[in-house]
């Protein structure tokens, strides 16, 4: 069955590059958003009904829904964080996060680009007193839920956070820097642990010290944790695919080389792939080029079941939670939202 991608771009299109595209964990509710600030919350992933609102900050980040879908969290340049209340989607608090630059030479003469001071991830659990949000700059803060006040603020210092993934119900999540390190945080502890190091060159039988010596080691370009939250995926700037597993104990004192990817795939010809996510099988990876590809990649068999071509780079992309849906974010502002049936896979 071939796709004809046209035919499921959206007319409420946006105008600028989508930074973000997510289903609600029910499926209630998805929303997209783009980097000027223009937020639209589709119900259902369907156009009729849909609720539009622009942030008065530019430059946003990332959306997130909160685990029992009465809220969604707008994260933008300069450590702003927007709560919406759902659904009629009416600004609920504006919270101001503040970095701690005391180690920023250090870090910015490292960085391949300028401090932006990005919120990457808001995670709120259902039933929690707190919701989460991490800043770019290693900067992690614990927030009251009952009055949108900060409780608890840490900075670590370390190269910066490009991108985040959180599990289904909220309590582990997983940051991916710009030198491929990949670190797992607990919560609501805010214990942070080394995990695991994405290495391009390396095959799943022959990582070792002696070989690590001389891994390529790109940053992380996007990170996915599957339904069941027991595989993580990382994805590199050149293009490579890794999976591992999630929940694996790590001993303290154990080093990044001790830890292997269950499943490595070599870079191919699709620039970064910034858009990823697992079906809820957890058998088939979506995978969303900056070249335009869309592939659905099963990553047991290592062969690929569809490839789409979208008009301009893929940015972001989600499954609905019982995949039949798939939405896709473009460079151009276009969404994309594909109905996928079983035949597909």
């Amino acid at each position: 069955m071939k796709i004809q991608i046209e035919k499921y771009r959206q007319k409420k299109r946006h105008r600028e590059v989508i930074v973000g595209v997510q289903y609600s964990p029910t499926g209630r509710f998805l929303a997209s958003a783009d980097q000027s600030g223009e937020i639209i919350v589709w119900p259902g992933g369907h156009l009729r009904g849909a609720r539009r609102v622009c942030s008065p900050y530019s430059l946003l980040t990332g959306i997130w829904f909160s685990e029992d879908e009465e809220f969604l969290m707008a994260g933008h340049q300069g450590g702003c964080l927007l709560v919406y209340a759902l659904p009629e989607f009416e600004l609920a608090a504006e919270i101001v996060l503040k970095t701690d630059h005391t180690n920023g030479p250090k870090v910015q003469k490292g960085a391949s680009g300028p401090l932006l001071n990005r919120v990457l991830l808001a995670v709120w659990p259902s039933n929690a007193l707190n919701l989460y949000a991490i800043l770019e700059f290693n900067d992690f803060f614990t927030i009251r839920r009952e009055d949108f006040q900060i409780t608890n603020h840490i900075h670590l210092s370390g190269p910066l956070i490009e991108c985040t993934a959180g599990s289904p119900h909220g309590r582990l999540l997983f940051l991916g820097d710009e030198l491929g390190y990949i670190s797992r945080l607990w919560l609501p502890e805010m214990k942070l642990e080394n995990f695991a190091r994405h290495c391009e060159e390396v095959q799943a039988s022959d990582l070792t010290p002696e070989a690590a010596k001389t891994e390529d080691t790109p940053g992380i370009a996007a990170l996915a944790l599957s339904r069941n939250g027991k595989l993580i995926v990382s994805t590199s700037r050149e293009g490579g695919v890794q999976i591992w597993h999630a929940q694996a104990e790590r001993k303290e004192d154990s080093s990044w080389r001790e830890f292997r990817p269950l499943v490595v795939r070599a870079p191919l010809q699709t620039g970064w792939i910034r858009g990823v996510c697992f079906l809820p099988n957890s058998t088939y990876l979506v995978l969303g080029g900056d070249k335009g590809t869309v592939e659905v990649w099963n990553f047991k068999s290592g062969k690929a079941t569809e490839m789409l071509k979208c008009p301009s780079g893929v940015r972001c992309l989600d499954a609905s939670r019982d995949g039949s849906q798939l939405a896709v974010g473009c460079e151009d502002g276009s969404i994309f939202l594909i109905p996928w049936a079983q035949s597909i896979i």
